[in-house]
């Protein structure tokens, strides 16, 4: 037995409306940003959807049915029709749902046979379904009300939302020595606000350096100074526009080491990783009339390089391979990503007396 409490409603922010919005989306009823805010266009599209089944009220509220009718929609657009001749992975889910639950014996060997065919006849006469051996919407819809007949609403909730016991972006609170993901989300959206050309190390370690820029954000904000990040925190994060799109955004990019020449310094190596589809952006800065000779290499040659004039966007210097160039006194940018897959590289920045 289910009941109706609202899970989600109109203004709620987080993972939760993620995962909502990217389900609406592949049931084709929403077409705006996957964000993870609940605004009017997710609760038209909510509409549109409790529409299409009379059990479900359509006041755009997202509750424990619509939820659960919800998964199912999602699940059938994975379904293809199947009938006698039918060959391929689908088949194999279709016998192996038979197996599982006890219907009938089936061979798994994909491949929609006599026996199969015989097996989805039987069920739909013990279902009501039209008897024509062709596992259409209707009869795959059965199959899964019957899948999950004996499954408690909590799990499948639990299961729709694949485990998310928060619906903001990122957990709470994130502290000093605290790690991974969501760390990561932090760093990146601190380094966002702050348009600093320094930025802080994006290494999902939340150490001094984080801390302080934590601090920094709050003191701005006007909020107690500690340094952690709690709901008055986070909620200060949104107002500065956090959300999934900006999560997806800031994403494709990570800011590595900060190369300081300003001080004599003779050179500076770097061993690093792009991933595929994400840049580095390694931060430099430099003291009037400096010559430079920049050298990257990576397994497989396969990193891609750009030097950037951050204050007008001038690109010196595109090829990653032993480039020689004159820089004005200011702050750059050194971007490198993967041709393909990831890339293991060796960037290695040399102040030279003569060009």
């Amino acid at each position: 037995m289910t009941t109706s409490f609202i899970i989600i409603e109109e203004g709620v922010t987080g993972l939760k409306v993620t995962k909502l919005q990217e389900a609406l989306k592949q049931l084709s009823l929403y077409f705006g940003a996957i964000d993870g805010i609940f605004g009017s266009k997710t609760k038209a599209a909510v509409i549109k959807f409790q529409q299409l089944y009379s059990h479900l009220l359509n006041n755009g509220l997202v509750d424990v049915q619509t939820i659960l009718q919800l998964d199912e929609a999602v699940w059938l657009t994975k379904r293809e029709t199947l009938q006698e001749g039918s060959t391929g992975e689908e088949v194999t889910v279709l016998q192996q749902m038979f197996n599982i639950y006890d219907l009938q014996a089936l061979t798994v060997d994909e491949s929609f046979g006599n026996k199969t065919k015989e097996a989805v006849i039987w069920f739909q006469q013990n279902w009501g379904l039209q008897v024509d051996g062709i596992v259409g919407k209707e009869t795959w819809a059965a199959l899964y009300r019957h899948l999950l007949h004996d499954v408690d609403y909590k799990d499948r909730l639990n299961a729709f939302f694949a485990g998310l016991d928060t619906e903001t972006f990122i957990k709470l609170p994130l502290k000093k020595s605290d790690d991974g993901r969501d760390v990561l989300i932090l760093q990146k959206f601190l380094n966002y606000v702050a348009g600093s050309s320094h930025g802080i190390l994006e290494d999902a370690n939340f150490g001094q350096a984080t801390e302080q820029a934590v601090k920094n954000f709050q003191q701005g904000k006007g909020l107690v100074v500690d340094g952690v990040v709690a709901r008055q925190t986070y909620e200060a994060m949104l107002s500065e526009g956090f959300n999934q799109q900006l999560i997806n955004q800031l994403s494709t990019y990570s800011y590595g080491k900060f190369l300081d020449f300003t001080q004599g310094k003779g050179y500076e190596v770097i061993e690093y990783a792009a991933v595929g589809g994400e840049a580095v952006i390694h931060r430099l800065e430099v003291e009037p009339e400096q010559n430079f000779r920049i050298v990257i290499t990576s397994i497989g040659n396969n990193a891609v390089f750009e030097l950037v004039r951050v204050a007008d966007g001038k690109v010196y210097a595109q090829q990653a391979s032993n480039s020689q160039v004159f820089l004005e006194a200011g702050k750059y940018s050194i971007n490198v990503g993967a041709i393909r897959g990831n890339s293991t590289y060796t960037l290695k920045v040399e102040s030279i007396v003569d060009c």
